[in-house]
């Protein structure tokens, strides 16, 4: 019995006992030289020498299941960060004229009310004024204008916006830790993901 491979990069790669003109394509039959009876495929090819294919690496170890304060903490989390990702596509609360209106707190939301604050306090000291654009109303997601017909009224819906941004987001770490210090499933349980939050009430300004 003839043994034949393919040798690539020092490696027998499509080791066979047939002729390989019967099994390939010319180009590639063309390739196979014959090698000693005891090559197996991923055998190594150091100048005369074969050496036996390197051993497969030692599987990863399968990881320890979670116990039932983990699953159970796991799911605490989710649920507060599901709870401050709904808070937050709602927007900021503004009460007008008994509408309740949201003001977007998204990262280009927040930008633009940086844009818009940095303004204010230009024409708030005199350097700059008012744009008319500005006065005419922020738009809320609800497509209707929050009047800001002068730049202290910017002013406070940016500060608003900001502090209460920021309250959601500290609760929701504030939640998580209280979680992830948890000793035991009954200390998770006592935890309420939904209480806490600033509400339309905290963040309530009157246009």
């Amino acid at each position: 019995m003839t043994t034949y491979a393919r040798i690539l990069n020092g490696i027998a790669v499509d080791v066979v006992t047939a002729d390989p003109a019967t099994l390939f394509h010319p180009l590639i039959a063309a390739e196979f030289v014959t090698v000693p009876d005891d090559v197996v495929p991923g055998a190594l090819l150091d100048g005369d020498e074969w050496t036996p294919p390197p051993p497969p690496p030692d599987p990863e170890p399968e990881p320890e299941p979670a116990t039932p304060l983990e699953q159970a903490r796991a799911a605490v989390l989710t649920t507060i960060e599901a709870r401050k990702a709904e808070i937050l596509a709602a927007g900021y609360p503004v009460r007008q004229a008994r509408a309740s209106l949201h003001v977007a707190v998204h990262d280009a939301g927040r930008a633009d009310l940086g844009g818009m604050a940095i303004t204010a306090l230009a024409a708030h000291a005199g350097s700059v004024a008012w744009p008319a654009a500005y006065a005419q109303g922020w738009i809320s997601t609800e497509n209707i204008r929050i009047p800001l017909p002068d730049p202290g009224d910017g002013l406070a819906l940016a500060a608003g916006v900001g502090g209460w941004y920021a309250a959601v987001v500290q609760h929701a770490r504030d939640l998580k830790d209280a979680a992830l210090a948890a000793e035991d499933t009954a200390a998770l349980d006592a935890l309420d993901p939904d209480a806490g939050w600033p509400t339309a009430t905290t963040a309530e300004q009157e246009t």
